[in-house]
């Protein structure tokens, strides 16, 4: 290994003298972010999927357990983690993100112990339609302004 990278080095020593452009470095993608941040009509600035969709919690489950299941998860889908996929918050964003194991095995998602849901009332990104009497959105703390707009 040592013989291959000193040939490397001299390479972009000699390019640095003479102005050459120097070898491109890969630089890793982040992993992708598992939730996102996003403005609502209604209900405020609120997490939702990658794709923008609001998120929910339920009020009948409890820190670490999943009640919706059944004809529940039918209408309001839980946020799954693939495996090994690593669980980002978008940066400024505090709580912190987590998984609980449903009936069925599948990991699912959870921000501050809350697992994560998106309801199929909501139409596309930014709709709020599933929240109601048990289902609410969540409102994250510390949530920086999104980039183009004021605060």
């Amino acid at each position: 290994m040592r013989r291959r990278v000193a040939p490397l080095l001299a390479a972009i020593a000699i390019a640095s003298c003479f102005g050459l452009p120097h070898p491109a470095v890969a630089v890793p993608e982040p992993p992708p972010l598992t939730v996102n941040v996003a403005d609502t009509d209604t209900l405020g600035r609120v997490l939702t999927d990658p794709q923008g969709h609001t998120l929910y919690r339920y009020d009948l489950e409890r820190a670490g357990t999943v009640g919706c299941t059944g004809t529940c998860a039918d209408t309001h889908k839980p946020l799954l983690n693939p495996p090994g996929a690593e669980l980002r918050l978008p940066p400024g964003i505090a709580g912190t993100l987590g998984t609980v194991t449903r009936p069925d095995g599948a990991h699912q998602v959870t921000y501050d112990g809350s697992p994560l849901y998106r309801s199929t009332a909501d139409l596309g990104p930014g709709d709020t339609n599933g929240a109601d009497l048990h289902w609410h959105v969540i409102n994250p703390r510390n949530a920086p302004v999104p980039a183009g707009t004021t605060g």
